[in-house]
């Protein structure tokens, strides 16, 4: 029978259905499938009566098998495969009673693991324009991309810009297409998300500043600073003493000194909406004419009669003035009152400038004197000692001259503090009893054809008793209560008089011999224990102890959290809450891997949902296990991550360029270089959506480098011509390059106020000077002692003219 069946399960071919039966008798081959997933398949027989039925399946891939009834297969690769179930019953002596074959088509598809995803921001240079990014993974490019805005457009660029018509919510669906093989059904995935589209704000600041005229302090030049001021828009000044202007820059002239509130208020009328409003007040101060007198005197130091210390005797003086001490070597300084040594004795002319700002932005007040001083050549004798104690006698003690420069012909007198002296270069004194004594050096050097130099230096010595003992001590907690610490005192000291102090390290102490103290927190703490013999006999030991923290309750040992690494999406880190050498730790990262480590690195080889759990096992009576749910995505290719750029110059400057990075994944770092071309200096620019203010026309290669989600780095580069630079100029700085001061020189037709604003190469404003100008050439210098060395540029701003000048910093 056996070999009867064999021989016809070989000759089965794709009949649909083919039986054999007695009268009476049934045998029904049919079968249903039910897919478990993409590839796993189960099954079931229409016929499952048992043990007269016989089942033989064969599943079109090669694979057979017999006597199962509802069989589960895994199919290796996709296809269409022909699955042939054959029926056999049999009666009680196993003669065959009837025979039935079925066949049925089972196609298996591949997998789809699209994920439909993505972000959007505002472009801010366009209104009601949305920039979107696809986030979908795997992304491949003949897949079919469909975009749905939300207001009857579409569009299957892959990361559209769209501009909407109106403000207002908006529900937007991307809708992905892939086709895993040409011969199988497509992957279709769409997720929907709600955009709010806003409209344009606000974006007018209002600001001014103001000079006063230093001919007539009555006078004051206002300067409007509102940005994006156009020439459509309403100015109105009000000057706080009941007249005002519509001019954009007024000047104004008051009757009398004193405080007024000036109020500048700017309406814009948009097209369509609310007109912007925007205001600003601020306090200026007419003051009262200069009174200010400058005077100095000084004083030099007697140990060194190069080292002058000067007197600021000037009234009235606030801490807002400028000082400026000029000390005739070619040096300077900006201190109140300052100390200068001289290189060099001779006669100097000493001049103090001091300049006043009554108020803000206002003309100055200088006033200077000069005077000269007379510097004598300095004693340059510096007298100092030291001693040794010899070890077998603490009452001898043997000095040590160190006085610079000694010569022969010194005169040298000691005196040792218990009425004895002596003339020795280094002499040797035995004292009689213990105790403390002045001791003092004085040395006199002839110095022909002038007074003679003469220091002395004094210093206090203790002769001490023997003090030869060494304190110790020991610790150990309490067995029941680990806060509680019992102190045991080692020491041997040479006397019963001793006497011991304990400082715990937690602001507390005590004066037992032995000590026991109980803290009020776990931690690590500084035991230091002082033995004293005597005043002058004093000796301290210190330990650190360790009061552990009180272990948590079982079931809290197995808590754990984890993190996923930035730049590798299927890496984890896996950290208890609770660490302790004595505890063992099991991790089961739920992909059939685990780890005995304390805190676990694990990566998983694919995407998916695990479950990972912490077995903690303290004793026979303590295991504790938390499990937790981990999302593993897949990491994101960086072959499919796309970044570049937009720019848009400024409408009233043309040469400031603003720059704004696009791309499909999100952007966590920017980098951006600008290059003169052809081959010129090199800007560098560590910040995201830069605005940068080009100085001169021309070509520039302007480069992004981006630095994604997932750790891509991408770099997108573009040449943008410059073509009109804003009513500027260009001046010569010097030196250059510099590394203390520079120097600009400014021609004015007419007084006026200059102001001067230094930027390093990422256009930081670094330091700003303001000088009252005068008709004619104007020297302009500013101290960069203190930058940075690098790339500067200089802004200078007089009546309606604005220039720059560049220099190098060393």
């Amino acid at each position: 029978m056996k070999k009867f069946f064999t021989l016809l399960w070989l000759t089965i071919t794709a009949f649909t259905f083919k039986a054999t039966a007695q009268p009476g008798t049934t045998c029904n081959a049919e079968f249903s499938v039910q897919f478990i997933n993409n590839y796993t398949v189960k099954f079931n027989p229409v016929m499952t009566d048992s043990p007269f039925v016989h089942h033989y399946w064969n599943f079109g891939d090669g694979s057979t098998v017999n006597q199962l009834v509802s069989p589960t297969h895994t199919y290796v690769l996709p296809g269409t495969y022909t699955v042939v179930h054959y029926v056999v019953r049999v009666n009680a002596n196993g003669g065959t009673v009837c025979t039935q074959y079925f066949t049925k088509l089972v196609t298996i598809l591949q997998e789809c693991t699209l994920v439909v995803d993505f972000s959007w921001n505002t472009v801010a240079a366009v209104p009601l324009t949305i920039a979107f990014h696809n986030l979908s993974v795997p992304l491949a490019t003949n897949d079919s991309i469909t975009w749905q805005f939300g207001d009857n457009t579409i569009s299957h660029d892959v990361n559209p810009t769209h501009t909407y018509a109106t403000a207002g919510t908006y529900n937007v669906c991307l809708i992905v297409k892939k086709y895993p093989n040409p011969n199988s059904a497509p992957c279709i995935r769409y997720t929907c998300k709600q955009v709010i589209v806003q409209t344009p704000p606000c974006n007018l600041v209002v600001d001014f500043n103001w000079t006063v005229t230093q001919t007539n302090p009555l006078r004051i030049e206002f300067h409007n600073l509102t940005t994006n001021l156009a020439t459509t828009d309403s100015i109105r000044w009000t000057f706080g003493d009941g007249s005002s202007s519509s001019q954009i820059n007024p000047v104004h002239t008051y009757n009398v000194a004193g405080t007024y509130t000036v109020c500048l208020r700017i309406i814009r009328y948009n097209s369509g909406t609310t007109p912007c409003i925007r205001e600003i007040c601020k306090t200026i101060v007419i003051p009262q004419p200069c009174n200010l007198v400058v005077d100095f005197s000084w004083t030099a130091t007697a140990t060194n009669p190069l080292r002058i210390e000067f007197h600021n005797l000037s009234v009235p003086l606030a801490t807002t003035d400028s000082t400026i001490w000029s000390f005739g070597d070619n040096t300077i300084s900006h201190d109140v009152n300052p100390v200068h040594t001289y290189a060099n004795a001779g006669t100097y002319n000493v001049c103090l400038i001091v300049k006043k700002y009554p108020y803000p932005n206002s003309a100055p007040c200088i006033r200077y004197i000069c005077k000269t001083i007379v510097v004598v050549a300095p004693c340059t004798l510096v007298v100092d000692f030291n001693w040794t104690v010899t070890q077998t006698s603490p009452l001898r003690i043997e000095f040590h001259n160190l006085s610079t420069p000694l010569a022969n012909t010194d005169s040298i007198r000691w005196t040792f503090g218990d009425g004895s002296s002596s003339s020795d270069v280094n002499p040797v004194h035995t004292y009689n009893v213990p105790g403390t004594y002045t001791v003092c050096l004085r040395v006199k050097k002839n110095n022909a054809g002038s007074a003679p130099c003469v220091r002395e230096i004094c210093k206090t010595i203790v002769i001490p008793p023997v003090c030869n003992f060494q304190p110790s001590f020991s610790w150990r907690l309490d067995s029941l209560n680990h806060r509680k610490v019992y102190f045991t005192n080692l020491t041997a000291p040479p006397t019963a008089a001793a006497t011991a102090t304990w400082f715990f390290g937690d602001g507390t102490s005590a004066t037992s011999w032995n000590a026991v103290h109980e803290y009020a927190q776990p931690g690590r703490y500084n035991v230091c224990l002082r033995i004293e013999l005597n005043p002058n006999c004093v000796r301290y030991t210190c330990d650190s102890v360790y009061i552990p923290a009180p272990a948590p309750a079982c079931t809290e040992l197995s808590k754990y959290h984890f993190e996923r690494f930035s730049n590798d999406y299927q890496k984890y880190k896996f950290t208890p809450d609770y660490i302790n050498t004595t505890l063992q730790y099991t991790w089961t990262f739920g992909d059939g891997t685990g780890s005995h480590d304390p805190v676990a690195i694990h990566r998983y080889a694919q995407p998916g949902i695990y479950i990972a759990c912490l077995t903690v096992y303290r004793g026979p009576d303590c295991a504790s296990t938390t499990c937790k749910e981990i999302r593993v995505q897949a990491q994101i290719n960086c072959d499919s991550v796309h970044v570049s750029y937009v720019y848009q110059a400024d409408p009233q400057v043309p040469n400031k360029i603003h720059f704004y990075a696009n791309s499909n994944i999100p952007i966590l770092d920017q980098t951006w270089t600008i290059a003169r071309l052809p081959a010129g200096t090199t800007i560098t620019l560590h910040q995201n959506n830069p605005t940068y203010l080009f100085h001169d026309t021309g070509y520039y290669r302007v480069c992004l480098r981006a630095i994604t989600l997932g750790g891509c780095i991408k770099e997108f580069c573009r040449i943008i011509h410059i073509e009109h630079i804003a009513n500027l100029c260009e001046l010569q700085a010097y030196p250059n390059p510099t590394s203390t001061l520079i120097n600009v020189n400014v021609t004015l037709t007419q007084a006026e106020m200059i102001n001067a604003y230094v930027y390093n190469n990422l256009n930081v404003l670094v330091r700003e000077k303001h000088q009252q100008g005068v008709t004619g050439n104007n020297l302009v210098t500013i101290t960069v002692n203190d930058l940075a060395a690098g790339l500067y540029t200089i802004k200078l701003i007089y009546g309606d003219r604005t220039c720059y000048a560049r220099f190098q910093k060393l």
